[in-house]
């Protein structure tokens, strides 16, 4: 494993047809660039004359863009933890998880996720629903027909303990409702989760917040106003950024 931070230098960033278009200069004749934007590994490219250019996309002013050297045959490794330990610290994302588990989940509860605004006191804005297992699958409960069928959920069509043991929440490899956020700038941001079953009753909600300390979003648009040719005085603005 090899990879260095050293040796680049951003040229600068353009908006295009293609979103948002890094350039970049690198010593390292023998490596790809990696790019990666808040931690994901987006691409990847060989140095051409001794620079790299990555069409990122549509891009926010809350994405984390860093660029990394590697060897060729590693191009398509993802080393944002090791590589950027304190940037890895500072996300810019939420997460939310859930454990699909036998009990008290059944076949048609929905798992679902409310987001408040950085600062706002509770979370009112529904940003995720997904079913616990859509069109009863992969259902957990104590055995097909079990109890005449009443602890089985769904009789022989749904799996029951044993899978769990082998494989799901009783095995070693728990699986998870899982829901990431969009690039966020700082604050603190209330969180609600609750499960609706069939019968759209809804479960005591569990609220907590979560607190981002990414970087502060950039100033924007920076402006020439005027030039005063007899005292030799240049006068900019910009918009300052919202974080500071």
């Amino acid at each position: 494993m090899s990879y260095t931070t050293t040796g680049i230098a951003y040229l600068g960033a353009a908006y295009t047809d293609l979103g948002m278009v890094v350039r970049a200069r690198t010593t390292h004749a023998d490596k790809v660039i990696q790019a990666y934007v808040s931690g994901e590994l987006l691409c990847w490219a060989w140095p051409q004359d001794g620079t790299v250019q990555f069409a990122l996309g549509e891009s926010l002013d809350t994405e984390m863009v860093f660029l990394l050297a590697v060897d060729p045959q590693e191009a398509q490794t993802n080393f944002w933890n090791d590589a950027f330990p304190a940037a890895a610290q500072h996300g810019n994302r939420i997460q939310v998880q859930t454990p699909q588990t036998i009990a008290p989940y059944g076949p048609g509860d929905v798992w679902k996720v409310y987001r408040g605004g950085a600062g706002e006191e509770s979370a009112t804005v529904l940003v995720h629903r997904q079913e616990f297992y859509p069109l009863g699958l992969r259902a957990c409960g104590f055995g097909a027909e079990f109890g005449d069928g009443g602890l089985g959920w769904d009789a022989a069509a749904t799996i029951g303990m044993g899978y769990n043991f082998g494989y799901g929440e009783m095995g070693f490899d728990c699986e998870m409702l899982r829901w990431t956020s969009e690039p966020l700038p700082p604050g603190v941001y209330p969180i609600k989760v609750t499960v609706e079953d069939a019968c759209g009753n809804e479960s005591a909600a569990y609220e907590t917040t979560v607190t981002l300390t990414t970087y502060p979003r950039p100033p924007r648009s920076l402006a020439v106003d005027s030039y005063t040719r007899a005292t030799d005085t240049l006068r900019l603005s910009f918009t300052p950024s919202e974080d500071l």
